[in-house]
């Protein structure tokens, strides 16, 4: 849909406000941008009415644009995450915001719903197969595909997101804060032999099945990156794997991701566990939960790299995590993190039983 077409199609024209429309316009300018598709689309930027189908993107959008005036439709999933972590503190009008932009949970979209809130722009996965961003396409709706999996991807994607808003130039401080970030972890861990590595092993889900991440996903990439080796790494992608095979690995580390429910107690209450490394030394940790899931790649996927680092090598990484958080949080949201708020994010009631996790909660 052109640019005119959308226009001439918003509710704001529709319901007779000539000259709000025509403020509205000559602030908007069009923008061909091209999307982590490849394809160049012609889009309204600064856009005014966003909908986002991937999860995570929702809550970069509001730290690059440091509001929720844009977003106008967000996955329930996001709304979820919104409401368990700080998000929804920081930025209460999410709640506001519809979520029935989705079939079901998932990536299918509700394309009705979704033309209801004439976006100007709609980010659906490129991911997922053809036809849930296709269904889009056809309906002459103006869509991006974003792609998430790799940290060059979430770079992409968050640099795409800031043309959109119109704050390119913030976006790109962003990816480069995360950059000049990996590259100080890797000065500080990089001469580690893989022989003296802890043995990590990331579940997605542990509360009733063990899914495990393997060597092609991004938690593989965010324990190399923290100075651990995948205990998991023969598998690729995310499976389901059997005890024996949990037994068989034998990790020094466990981390139990955040869309489960289980906590490092539920594995210490396990009988059957009982001898795996990571049960017996207490190194259980529930992953954090911020401004979005650490567990997969953000805005924040820094903090999650120096967390994890803190916790395998706390001899070689000196950040301050709490101080890190602060300073971070006040970069992305303008929000000074309170003692408190830093204790939710890192479960640190939840992980207080862990090795090592005393000196990561608030004095």
């Amino acid at each position: 849909m052109s640019l005119l077409s959308r226009l001439i199609s918003s509710p704001i024209v529709a319901a007779g406000g000539f000259v709000v429309a025509c403020g509205w316009f000559g602030a908007a300018q069009a923008l061909d941008l091209t999307d982590q598709r490849g394809r160049v689309v012609d889009v309204a930027a600064p856009a005014q009415r966003v909908v986002f189908l991937p999860m995570p993107a929702p809550s970069t959008y509001m730290a690059i644009d440091r509001s929720t005036t844009h977003v106008t439709g967000m996955n329930p999933a996001s709304a979820s995450a919104m409401q368990s972590g700080i998000l929804g503190r920081i930025f209460p009008s999410f709640e506001k915001i519809p979520t029935g932009i989705t079939r079901g949970a998932g990536v299918v979209p509700n394309v009705e719903a979704i033309m209801a809130l004439h976006p100007d722009a709609v980010l659906q996965w490129a991911t997922s197969g053809d036809e849930p961003i296709a269904m889009l396409d056809r309906a002459g709706l103006t869509v991006l595909g974003l792609r998430y999996g790799g940290q060059d991807e979430v770079g992409g994607a968050i640099l795409m997101m800031g043309k959109l808003a119109g704050k390119e130039a913030r976006a790109t401080e962003i990816v480069e804060r995360q950059r000049r970030r990996r590259d100080l972890l890797a000065a500080a861990l990089g001469d580690i032999a893989d022989s003296a590595k802890p043995r990590v092993l990331h579940l997605s889900h542990a509360s009733d099945s063990f899914a495990v991440a393997g060597r092609d996903s991004y938690a593989d990439f965010v324990i190399r990156t923290a100075g651990g080796r995948n205990a998991a790494s023969e598998i690729g992608g995310s499976r389901t794997v059997t005890l024996e095979q949990m037994l068989v690995w034998n990790p020094d580390v466990i981390l139990l991701g955040n869309f489960d429910t289980a906590m490092p107690s539920d594995l210490y209450g396990d009988p059957r566990l009982q001898s795996i490394s990571a049960v017996r030394e207490r190194r259980v940790y529930r992953v954090p939960l911020g401004g979005y899931r650490w567990d997969p790649p953000s805005h924040e996927s820094a903090l999650a790299w120096t967390w994890l680092a803190g916790l395998l090598h706390p001899g070689r990484v000196a950040i301050d995590l709490r101080a890190d958080m602060r300073d971070w949080y006040t970069f992305l949201y303008g929000h000074a993190l309170a003692d408190g708020e830093i204790d939710d994010i890192l479960y640190a009631r939840q992980n207080g039983r862990s090795a090592g996790y005393a000196r990561l909660a608030a004095r």
